[in-house]
């Protein structure tokens, strides 16, 4: 978020994660295939189910005399490490009158 001058005045990062873990504890696999049974595979989710949403409310104080502020919001996919692709950003301008 940045204020009228274009000064950051907030920033907000929220990570969902999911991951699929082979430990040995489970099953031998399709012929001993281990790592391409995804049946012996840990599923660890820490992430919106699909067609589900998440809100937050945040109180962002502001310095006197601060018009206005645009917010970006960002969705954006990690496919693999230090790779990204924007999937949907929004932004929106607040104006303050007094």
């Amino acid at each position: 978020m940045k204020d009228q001058s274009g000064k950051q005045v907030f920033s907000k990062t929220r990570e969902y994660e999911v991951y699929d873990f082979h430990f040995k504890h489970n099953k031998e696999g399709y012929l001993g295939l281990n790592n391409w049974d995804i049946t012996a595979m840990d599923h660890v989710y820490d992430a919106l189910e699909p067609g589900k949403t998440e809100s937050f409310t945040y109180v962002i104080p502001l310095t006197e005399g601060t018009k206005s502020v645009d917010i970006d919001a960002s969705f954006v996919y990690k496919y693999e490490s230090g790779q990204a692709a924007v999937v949907k950003k929004e932004t929106k301008k607040v104006e303050f009158t007094k």
